[in-house]
């Protein structure tokens, strides 16, 4: 009896964790490529070093991963780029990345507009006087920003994210807490700040939702993940987010671990103080979630054949190949074969199969289907039929999913 009920147990929380990749909760990021910063004066060379710096923080929210600034250009490489027979510009010169690092230092060619707002906030100059600065904001070249990733040779990630939502017990002096917008609104802003930061979709509890702190936070503290996932299942999350941090001497002890929805990573660390360690949860939350939506250089590219069904009309076919052709995982789609309501697609993948399948899982428009299952719908009763030698059959397709119409 005592292993039937854990047997329960366990295929509960497995449905429950499950429940965390469907599609319908997943968001699009509007303004992913517009950040702003504050400046001391409007002019143009201001607004050159300003952006060289937010390019930087794009790239990272972009490709979802700080490995990219490995990728940039040495620190003194904008002194060499103005000065002359230097024997370190020499040497620059002759470096593989040299024009690339070129385009990396002038950040302004990949800028679409740029406004300015006035604003309260104080700058301080270089002489220690605290002025009024100036919110510079800038929005970037979606297209320009692609390429120059891809050229860095690491990954890309799409405006379709997974939403995460954040429960972070914090055990100080103070006593014990999970961290709200109602228990703990300073640090709930830095969780938000750092989310936006990296271009991650979050959500924070809301306990007109789910109330009973005392014993969630004993569930976390204990690492009890059925109960976890289950007080989760209100808020609807394509991922969770779970933070443990205490005080220990003068730092803090820190250990995440995020539900993916197939399965469950960790990471333990210290900090030296309670901004850095909910940064640390954060920066582990959007690392992990870009190594399996991102396209990721090389792991699993190819040519593959995807089949749809369900496509009933024209305007389905063009929203389809538009919809795949918008992804940042795709470089290549062209129709195969087409038969009745269903169509053969061939897709040129920059990264795996795998990760293309939990990207159209997000949004719920193409919905994964096994073949099998393709064979109890009507519309495919109609064979596709074709004696041309080498032609890949249904059969051979390497996935099929359902078009859901809006």
């Amino acid at each position: 009896m005592k292993l039937k009920k854990n047997v329960l147990k366990i295929s509960k929380l497995l449905l429950l964790t499950l429940g965390l990749i469907q599609p319908a909760y997943a968001e699009r990021l509007t303004n992913l490529y517009t950040l702003s910063s504050l400046v001391v004066d409007t002019s143009d060379e201001q607004r050159a070093v300003v952006a060289n710096e937010l390019l930087k923080t794009l790239l990272v929210k972009v490709s979802g991963t700080v490995d990219v600034l490995k990728k940039m250009p040495p620190e003194d490489f904008g002194t060499h780029l103005v000065e002359q027979g230097n024997e370190a510009k020499l040497l620059y010169l002759e470096h593989p990345n040299y024009e690339l690092w070129k385009e990396l230092y002038s950040a302004q060619n990949l800028i679409n507009q740029f406004s300015y707002t006035a604003s309260n906030e104080p700058v301080t100059l270089s002489s220690g006087e605290a002025v009024k600065g100036q919110r510079l904001e800038l929005t970037f070249d979606e297209a320009g920003v692609k390429n120059l990733l891809r050229r860095l040779e690491t990954q890309v990630w799409d405006i379709n994210r997974p939403k995460v939502l954040f429960w972070v017990a914090l055990e100080s002096r103070n006593g014990r807490t999970l961290i709200t917008p109602e228990s703990n609104a300073p640090l709930s802003a830095v969780l938000t700040d750092k989310s936006e930061e990296r271009g991650l979709p979050y959500q924070l509890p809301d306990f007109n939702i789910y109330s009973a702190t005392d014993t969630l936070f004993s569930d976390i503290w204990g690492g009890f993940s059925q109960q976890i996932v289950a007080a989760s299942e209100p808020y609807e999350p394509d991922a969770i987010a779970v933070g443990k941090i205490r005080a220990s001497g003068g730092s803090w002890r820190v250990e995440w671990r995020l539900f993916t929805g197939m399965g469950s990573v960790r990471q333990s660390a210290s900090a030296a103080t309670l901004r850095e360690a909910l940064h640390q949860g954060v920066d582990f939350t959007a690392e992990e979630l870009s190594k399996r939506y991102a396209s990721q250089v090389g792991q699993g590219a190819g040519t593959y054949q995807v089949m749809v069904s369900n496509v009933k009309q024209v305007q389905d076919y063009a929203a389809i190949s538009d919809y795949l052709n918008g992804l940042s995982l795709t470089s290549k789609v062209r129709v195969a074969q087409a038969a009745g309501q269903r169509i053969l697609f061939e897709i040129t993948l920059r990264g795996g199969l795998d990760q293309l399948k939990a990207n159209l899982a997000l949004d719920g428009r193409l919905k994964a289907e096994s073949f099998f299952g393709l064979q109890q719908t009507g519309n495919y009763a109609q064979q596709i039929v074709t004696d041309e030698p080498g032609k890949v059959s249904t059969e051979q397709a390497d996935a099929y999913f359902r078009w859901q119409a809006n």
